[in-house]
């Protein structure tokens, strides 16, 4: 009886809480918002035109025996709460896997993201971040406590950029973060900025 109770008190919330939700273009276009909407819990950018849809699919690039994977997923109506840097809203957005093969074989892949790492407001640039996780920095301390955070480094942080250029080819574009540059050019030096592969087409797996 109570858990029939409970499931009812649950649902009624989500109700509520759906019937109170205030979608957004995340296009654009949507006239003056308040200043703290994507603090309150009540705003949902929702990709209302589908410009997501464009960037969804395997993409691959090939450079002789070496092969570059990343999936691309849409990911509906997230829930961003953070109430360390005070957000609280829904979004849909793309997340990202990626993987490296060498001579077909499968020599990496990337964790499954859970969240989306990328949104779009026109269905032509992606936006978002990606790890690179064959980049790893020198060990990574706390610069008031030195206490070490990450031994041995952790992956580097990249912007990415996404260009559609047709139905099966897009431009994949990274470059670094200026306002957390954890890329260590000693640990690296002579060798590319990035292990993946920068500044070229891929082409959508059938």
């Amino acid at each position: 009886m109570i858990i029939k109770f409970l499931t009812l008190i649950t649902l009624l919330i989500c109700i509520i809480q759906c019937k109170s939700q205030i979608i957004i273009n995340m296009a654009g276009g949507n006239g003056v918002l308040p200043s703290n909407y994507n603090e309150t819990g009540q705003y949902y950018e929702k990709d209302i035109n589908n410009n997501l849809d464009n960037f969804v699919g395997t993409w691959e690039y090939v450079n002789g025996n070496e092969k570059f994977q990343i999936i691309l997923t849409k990911i509906i109506k997230y829930h961003i709460n953070d109430s360390d840097i005070s957000l609280n809203y829904y979004t849909d957005g793309i997340k990202y896997q990626y993987k490296k093969f060498n001579n077909n074989i499968l020599i990496f892949e990337s964790p499954v993201r859970h969240y989306p790492s990328f949104d779009t407001k026109d269905g032509i640039i992606l936006d978002g971040g990606i790890k690179d996780y064959g980049r790893i920095t020198k060990n990574i301390y706390m610069p008031l406590t030195n206490e070490l955070v990450y031994a041995g480094g952790g992956p580097v942080d990249a912007n990415c950029e996404i260009i559609k250029i047709s139905s099966n080819q897009i431009k994949f574009h990274l470059y670094l973060r200026q306002h957390f540059p954890n890329y260590n050019i000693e640990v690296y030096a002579g060798q590319p900025v990035f292990s993946l592969p920068n500044d070229v087409t891929l082409t959508k797996v059938p």
